[in-house]
């Protein structure tokens, strides 16, 4: 991989063994980037702060629009840099304050007074990776596998191709029209998964869950867990598998026939529908349980 030191802003050239590309801060308000993505590469995105907002592009190259917010009298947009690591099949771009670069993961974010708002666009066969420490995390119809996380912010997901992996402190998840598995996390806040292709796994620490799937390409266990919420699971009319559900303060209902295991209980049961096979876990300390039939 070969990776050097761009000042930006005044025109050097310089070697460095941290084999990085870094566009120095400067005065302007906005930067822009791009580079051609080899056919199935990746793109990794690191944000101290700020919104990222992913789309689709219609070529080969990934864009980045890099918008810099500053507050107080002792920050300035020039306290905000770049760095850029580029490779044969990809790309990390990560934002950087003064010094310390997204890109380390060693750094030492302190005094943080600024934020960068991410414009992307990325081919549709891209594998993504995007986070940020604070704020909204947006992909429409981008990549053919996306990661995504966030300390603070919503998530939203629209259509992909492939395996997504969202998360963040606090803010709701929304994943739309997926055709691979999902795993989705968020410490507060409401869950909303719509996939062809199943499984999926979620969990919050405190909202309500409605997962749907309209078909199941594997035999994998699944789990849905809500600190205080209701849980609603939608599967395929045919599926085959093992249930065990419980609620602190809510109660059970299921369109599926459940062959029942042990001993009856209003906030708990264990059973099998169908032929058996697969494990659905589902727990709510307060909300109301739902199975229902695709």
């Amino acid at each position: 991989m070969n990776r050097f030191h761009v000042a930006a802003l005044c025109g050097l050239l310089f070697s460095s063994p941290a084999l990085a590309q870094r566009y120095l801060g400067q005065d302007e308000e906005t930067f822009s980037w791009s580079r051609r993505l080899p056919s199935g590469g990746s793109v990794t995105i690191r944000n101290f702060n700020g919104a990222i907002n992913i789309t689709s592009s219609s070529g080969s190259e990934v864009q980045i629009r890099a918008e810099k917010k500053v507050r107080g009298e002792r920050a300035s947009v020039s306290d905000i840099a770049f760095d850029v690591d580029e490779s044969s099949d990809g790309v990390m771009f990560c934002t950087v304050w003064r010094g310390e670069s997204m890109c380390d993961d060693r750094h030492d974010m302190h005094d943080v007074r600024g934020s960068v708002v991410l414009t992307v666009s990325i081919p549709r066969d891209a594998r993504l990776k995007a986070s940020t420490g604070n704020g909204e995390l947006t992909v429409e119809s981008a990549g053919s596998e996306v990661e995504v996380s966030t300390g603070n912010g919503r998530v939203h997901i629209g259509p992909t191709q492939g395996r997504v992996r969202a998360s963040t402190g606090n803010g709701d998840v929304e994943v739309e029209s997926a055709k691979g598995p999902v795993k989705v996390s968020t410490g507060n806040g409401h869950v909303y998964v719509v996939t062809s292709a199943g499984p999926v796994t979620a969990s919050t620490g405190n909202g309500d869950i409605d997962v749907r799937m309209q078909t199941l390409k594997t035999e994998d266990d699944m789990s849905f867990s809500s600190g205080s919420g209701a849980i609603r699971l939608t599967l395929p009319a045919e599926f085959n598998g093992e249930i065990d559900a419980g609620t602190g303060n809510g109660s059970l209902q299921s369109d599926f026939p459940i062959q029942l295991r042990g001993r009856m209980d209003p906030q708990h049961f264990r059973g099998t529908i169908g032929n058996g096979g697969r494990l659905i876990k589902m727990r709510s300390g307060n909300g109301r349980l739902e199975i229902l039939k695709g």
